[in-house]
């Protein structure tokens, strides 16, 4: 599952009952601390953010002596911790993306990294005519089953188990990468993209749902996210982008981006729209 940073509360603490737009702000506070987590292991990568910064490499490998992903897979308690808090930090989200394209235009929706379908779920919620499929690890998609079972949409919706630095799932007109892209450096993420490009049909298109930085920085704009683009780096090794940034990855890959909507504030996400040339 991708990662990004949620809205968190200790695993033994109730849930707290928050408006949307106040648990996106909470989302962008805790970010701003590095705070992707309770768990010390995933701040302990901020003491060395000066190697990081050097290096362009993230400190989190020399901390832990593994990957974030790494980590994560040799601690399932963890690892599901983590899976939950995606699905939180994605909930904002997916209830906003539904309206900010027309998916009606097409037959069947692949979120690529999809982890328990809280994305897939929001738009065939509003889209019946929409199919679906979840492409996850084993452990991403561990709860998507009962997720879609639950909300009455398995039998609208397949999980495929792979690795999209492998394979794409075939079968889709449109194809969903949120908070996939970011986790990674170009060189990976050009890999990820050449395979969707490989099955994608002709008229299809693929949505990439991140945060886009301006092209220059702004101060009167606030710090969150070029915090949130050194979380991305001290962690995973991965960045934030500028739309010329995802214009080059794109045409490398054989896409060419079309347009580029931000969600309504204060989610810090925009839908990056791009189709197969």
């Amino acid at each position: 599952m991708p990662y990004e940073t949620p809205p968190q509360h200790q695993p033994h603490d109730e849930p707290q009952r928050h408006q949307p737009a106040d648990e996106a702000r909470e989302a962008l506070v805790r970010i701003a601390y590095g705070a992707m987590s309770p768990n010390p292991a995933m701040l302990r990568a901020w003491e060395r953010l000066d190697d990081s910064v050097r290096t362009g490499a993230p400190s989190f490998d020399t901390v832990h002596g593994t990957d974030f992903f790494g980590h994560l897979a040799e601690r399932p308690e963890l690892s599901a911790q983590f899976n939950a808090a995606m699905s939180q930090g994605t909930a904002h989200t997916a209830a906003l993306l539904p309206a900010a394209y027309a998916f009606d235009r097409f037959t069947t929706v692949a979120d690529i990294g999809g982890g328990d379908g809280t994305l897939t779920v929001a738009l065939l919620r509003a889209y019946p005519a929409l199919h679906g499929i979840v492409f996850d690890s084993a452990p991403g998609l561990a709860e998507a089953g009962p997720r879609l079972a639950r909300e009455g949409l398995d039998g609208r919706c397949s999980l495929v188990t792979g690795d999209f630095f492998a394979t794409a799932p075939e079968g889709a007109d449109l194809y969903l990468l949120k908070s996939v892209i970011h986790d990674w450096s170009d060189a990976r993420c050009a890999e990820i993209l050449g395979h969707i490009r490989a099955v994608i049909p002709d008229g299809g298109r693929l949505l990439i749902v991140e945060p886009v930085l301006p092209a220059a920085a702004d101060p009167s704009g606030g710090g969150i996210s070029y915090l949130g683009d050194l979380n991305m780096l001290v962690n995973v090794g991965g960045r934030e982008r500028t739309r010329d940034d995802f214009e080059r990855l794109c045409r490398g890959a054989g896409f060419a981006v079309r347009t580029i909507t931000a969600l309504p504030r204060p989610n810090r996400f925009s839908v990056i729209e791009a189709e197969p040339v």
